[in-house]
């Protein structure tokens, strides 16, 4: 369905290019010298144009957003240096599958608590001081992880990596959602996935093999350095948000207190036609809580992936968002939310499927291949979200979608654990595909299409 939606957009723009061809093929009777240079001619006059077009796309964006685009990239560099042997590290430290769902479920319960503080702190303190406290605690998590010596330490690590990310990732997702026009939202949020992020969540899997390699291989004294080594890169992303972002206050200032902290859930009474997209958005950010946890450590105890195996199935999974980030972002901009998310739901239970079912290392890779959607759908949900609700309460619903997400993704977390150590793991993404294909896809169908609202 993909391939179809592709064409088609392709078809349409590209429908003056047929044109010229039919009037090459005419005029070619005249000379096939002459015929081949004016096919030259045309062919670097529209790649000019598209040069052009992306030009102007870009310098029309506004600074925050690239400030926070290159943040994120860094951001992205130094995660996928880590993620292929996140799980891997914290079940050589001597977590079960139990524990390793407790770990992942404890983490993200306390960044959902610590979203709606971010949101009043953004209201509070500004946007700018919130960034900047996430994005250092994120550091602080590299460093408290690489220095764990029990897999208990290492549930702190993550728990202050959980907290951090969440911090930062509202203050960028205010930024993004303030920011940037309704027409360009999904495509700049695009170009972030794959130019930015995209090339950086290539090229991190590759150093994190090359270092793991060279400290000793899978084993705690082996990925503990990629730990250490990402806390001192983070240094560079806080230098750049208190460096190069600007002051400007995307939220409205007010005092501190006990309804400033509940304030983003008083959106749901407000609105209650909310609740459905509410409901979409956990079960879009399943795979964080129930699937990508899980899928290193399955690839490497049941399928007997190495490192290089483990790293090329994050790489392939960055590769997804750095070739379709942008096209799928325009389709979606151009055809509709909706139809882009049901035509990326196929592909995320095929890559499950085939992660349980491969047999060899390069069926594992194909499966990072597919998984890499999950990124893109992820993308085009945040996209609708911010066109449900004024600008001015963009922050507080961000709260209330993170504050929820979190919730979901830790019960599922920790169910998956459970699922691992009492029924098998392979059931664990099998049940993903369930309830994807059985709730989120239904409650998606009752959404009204967000393109074209004013919000």
């Amino acid at each position: 369905m993909i391939v179809f939606v592709v064409s088609a957009h392709v078809r349409r723009i590209l429908g003056p290019t047929s044109a010229m061809l039919q009037a090459w093929s005419a005029g070619c009777d005249s000379g096939a010298g002459s015929c081949r240079a004016g096919m030259e001619m045309d062919v670097g006059r529209l790649k000019a144009n598209a040069l052009s077009q992306a030009i102007h796309f870009f310098s029309r964006q506004p600074r925050d957003w690239k400030v926070t685009a290159c943040r994120a990239s860094v951001d992205k560099l130094l995660y996928q240096m880590v993620f292929p042997y996140l799980s891997v590290y914290i079940a050589l430290l001597g977590a079960t599958g139990t524990q390793l769902g407790v770990v992942n479920s404890t983490g993200m319960a306390a960044g959902a608590v610590l979203g709606l503080v971010s949101a009043a702190a953004a209201n509070r303190l500004g946007t700018k001081r919130v960034y900047v406290v996430g994005v250092a605690l994120v550091g602080l998590s590299y460093l408290v992880t690489g220095l764990a010596n029990s897999w208990v330490v290492a549930l702190m690590g993550t728990m202050i990596w959980w907290c951090g990310s969440t911090a930062a990732g509202h203050s960028c997702g205010i930024v993004c959602g303030s920011s940037l026009l309704n027409k360009d939202r999904a495509t700049a949020m695009g170009c972030c996935e794959s130019l930015a992020q995209g090339v950086m969540g290539l090229i991190g899997p590759v150093i994190g093999a090359i270092l793991v390699t060279r400290f000793g291989g899978i084993s705690t004294q082996g990925i503990r350095p990629l730990f250490l080594i990402a806390s001192v890169l983070s240094l560079g992303s806080l230098l750049l948000i208190s460096t190069q972002l600007s002051q400007t206050e995307y939220v409205a200032s007010e005092k501190a207190g006990l309804r400033a902290g509940i304030r983003p859930l008083l959106l749901l009474g407000e609105r209650p036609d909310l609740w459905r997209f509410v409901a979409v958005s956990c079960l879009a950010n399943l795979p964080t809580g129930m699937v990508l946890p899980f899928t290193q450590v399955f690839a490497r105890e049941v399928k007997m992936a190495d490192q290089y195996v483990l790293g090329a199935m994050v790489t392939a999974f960055a590769v997804v968002g750095l070739l379709l980030g942008v096209p799928l972002g325009r389709l979606a901009d151009r055809f509709g939310r909706k139809r882009i998310l049901y035509a990326l739901a196929p592909v995320f239970w095929a890559s499950n499927l085939l992660l349980v079912w491969s047999a060899r290392p390069v069926l594992l890779i194909l499966a990072g291949v597919l998984q890499g959607t999950v990124s893109m759908t992820l993308v085009v949900t945040q996209a609708m979200a911010f066109e449900l609700v004024p600008s001015s309460r963009v922050s507080d619903w961000l709260a209330v979608l993170r504050f929820f997400r979190m919730l979901v993704g830790a019960a599922l977390a920790f169910m998956s654990g459970l699922i691992w150590d009492h029924f098998g793991p392979e059931y664990v993404f099998l049940l993903a595909v369930a309830i994807d294909a059985a709730v989120r896809i239904p409650l998606l169908a009752g959404l009204p299409e967000t393109l074209d609202a004013d919000a």
